[in-house]
């Protein structure tokens, strides 16, 4: 005999032989058995679950001579047998995809007028990939569909019901077909396996069901190629082999690699999967299945009832959730769907899978908001170890600045320093370990909030620490005024743009000993309040004249230009005003509207007017 695949040879022919569809054969079975059957039949569902099958066991159980009490029919008389081996002439199977004119519904039209080719038989008509008819020729089958001769059954089968006309769905009975369970599908292999004498690994089978995704014809063909592989023999790694699979425990290990940030680990994973054949896209989309798994176990406590897989791919998406925490499991599905997406589009597959996985493990890499996260969460987990006994962050310069005289020490460079001093968690008084001994400078507490600078104008660097040193002693004006041009200079950056325009406009006045007077005009009566009141301003100032000047000295601000001794040298208010009286007493002098419409506003006298009133 001519050898034939499994699924033509293992296809049904008895409704209790159709697996995972149940609730249809049950009740097409009964309506045979009562004589209820419809006149015309909607089936559907995926590919691969039953409906064309179904539709011939129907056309079976309506012309079986021998119909057994529960509506199967018997596979052993003249009809049935025809409409086995595809012979009889009662059963009319059409593909619209290749049949979808009104011209083929205008022949199908003519057939349904014909008796049956014995008497007392029934016609049926079923026309596969349903949705693929026109809209004319939808139309024209309406009225035969609606009302066909008492012999005549239509069954009409379809992945995509939607497509088809709401005139069409409302004049069937609808069946929808399911995707098989995995475990049922397994177990069908099993017997089949048995049935064709093949050596199988129970895991095997369950790997071909999973990768049918309920599709019965796919997993026969599936099992029928690993056979085929393994001369008789069916594996995983014969089932990984034939559809160019990874090994479960490649996203275990790729899950462990994002944990530890080990890109070294993820690319040389690509390049040994890409060594065995492995077709990257397929693991692209493995991964994106197997993380979506592990991301409802951090969730879903019924996993088993969520989720139709065999309980072995419970355990490893359980295994893997305790490693890898959910915010992680997102940002690889993501990551894994854009590299999906630019595969199909043709992209260089070992270049973008090795892109993406360097992405995973090093967040850095990535500027997404998901890679962002987790650089943050990475930042905090640094901030907690070094809280078990790091060294104290170095202060501010608004805090250093607070202690009366100073001398410069080198700044901490420390990336874990900034952290600290930025870490919303920590804040910036954060403390580590015991508290110190008394013989050592115990860290100044921060400013209040509203003493700290503004979110804009926060130095980007820190401010120097310093420890207390000597004021300077007979300081004079001049020499202030040698080092003031550094000394503006240099405080531009701590101060910010805000407190820069107002310290700007300060200039020397006058120098008692350690202490400097900034004069400011004034008119700038605004200015020298905000200055007078800024403590931040008089800190950095100070700190960085110390500097200049190898000794502590003290800023005040004052109005007005002042002499080197204290006397104002810029008239008082009182000389600026003129009193009542002097007004009272001044000659009066003539305005002439014209010139002040000229010398004020820049008019020009173009013609001269005059009326007599």
């Amino acid at each position: 005999m001519e050898y034939q695949a499994l699924y033509r040879k293992y296809r049904p022919q008895r409704f209790e032989d159709i697996i995972g569809q149940g609730h249809v054969t049950e009740t097409l079975a009964r309506e045979v058995q009562e004589g209820r059957v419809a006149h015309a039949y909607l089936f559907a569902g995926p590919r691969g679950t039953g409906k064309t099958t179904t539709a011939r066991i129907i056309a079976k159980a309506l012309n079986c001579t021998n119909l057994g009490n529960d509506g199967e029919p018997c596979n052993t008389c003249n009809s049935c047998v025809a409409v086995t081996v595809g012979s009889s002439l009662d059963v009319i199977e059409l593909d619209a995809a290749s049949h979808n004119s009104v011209d083929d519904i205008r022949d199908i039209r003519v057939s349904v007028t014909t008796v049956a080719s014995v008497g007392g038989a029934k016609r049926v008509f079923i026309l596969d990939e349903a949705h693929m008819l026109s809209k004319a020729a939808g139309n024209a089958l309406l009225k035969t569909l609606e009302e066909p001769p008492p012999h005549v059954h239509f069954v009409l089968a379809t992945t995509e019901p939607y497509k088809l006309l709401d005139t069409i769905r409302s004049r069937s009975q609808r069946f929808d077909f399911h995707n098989v369970a995995v475990e049922v599908l397994a177990g069908y292999l099993e017997k089949i396996s048995s049935a064709e004498k093949y050596k199988v690994d129970p895991a095997a089978l369950t790997a071909v069901a999973r990768h049918a995704r309920g599709s019965v014809r796919d997993a026969l063909s599936l099992l029928e190629q690993v056979a085929a592989l393994g001369d008789g023999s069916v594996e995983v790694r014969g089932v990984n082999r034939a559809l160019g699979l990874a090994d479960s425990e490649v996203y275990a290990q790729l899950a462990r690699a994002v944990v530890e940030q080990d890109a070294r680990t993820a690319i040389e994973m690509v390049a040994r999967l890409s060594a065995e054949g492995v077709d990257l896209r397929r693991f692209v989309s493995e991964g994106i299945a197997f993380y979506r798994g592990v991301f409802l176990a951090h969730y879903a406590p019924n996993l088993a009832e969520v989720v139709d897989e065999s309980a072995d791919v419970l355990a490893d998406w359980t295994r893997v959730s305790k490693e890898l925490q959910a915010p992680d499991v997102l940002r690889m599905v993501d990551h894994l769907a854009e590299a999906l997406l630019r595969l199909r589009e043709g992209r260089e597959e070992r270049l973008m899978v090795e892109i993406t996985l360097l992405k995973l493990t090093r967040p850095e890499t990535a500027g997404d908001p998901a890679s962002m996260t987790a650089r943050i969460e990475q930042l905090e987990q640094r901030v907690r170890r070094l809280g078990a006994g790091a060294p104290a962050a170095v202060k501010p310069a608004s805090v250093v600045a607070k202690a009366p005289v100073m001398k410069e020490v080198q700044p901490v460079e420390s990336e874990d320093t900034a952290i600290l001093e930025s870490t919303p968690e920590s804040g910036p008084g954060f403390e580590f370990g015991d508290e110190p001994a008394p013989s050592e400078p115990v860290p100044a507490q921060p400013a209040p909030l509203d003493e700290q600078a503004e979110p804009d104008e926060v130095p980007e660097t820190l401010a120097p620490a310093v420890v207390p040193v000597e004021a300077v002693g007979n300081l004079t004006l001049s020499q202030f005024e040698s080092v003031w041009p550094a000394l503006v200079a240099g405080v531009r950056d701590d101060l910010g743009p805000r407190r820069q325009a107002l310290f700007r406009e300060a200039s020397p006045g006058s120098v008692d000993g350690s202490t400097v007077t900034l004069h400011l005009p004034d008119h700038l009566s605004f200015h020298l309040e905000q200055l007078q009141t800024d403590e931040l301003v008089r800190e950095v100032v100070e700190a960085r004249a110390a500097e200049l000047l190898g000794g502590s000295i003290r800023i005040q601000f004052r109005s007005g230009s002042h002499t080197e001794d204290g006397a104002s040298s810029s008239p008082s208010e009182s000389e600026m005003l003129p009193d009542k009286q002097q007004l009272l007493e001044a000659p009066a002098v003539a305005t002439d509207p014209d010139a002040l419409v000229e010398g004020l506003l820049g008019g020009q006298m173009i013609e001269e007017v005059v009326t007599d009133d």
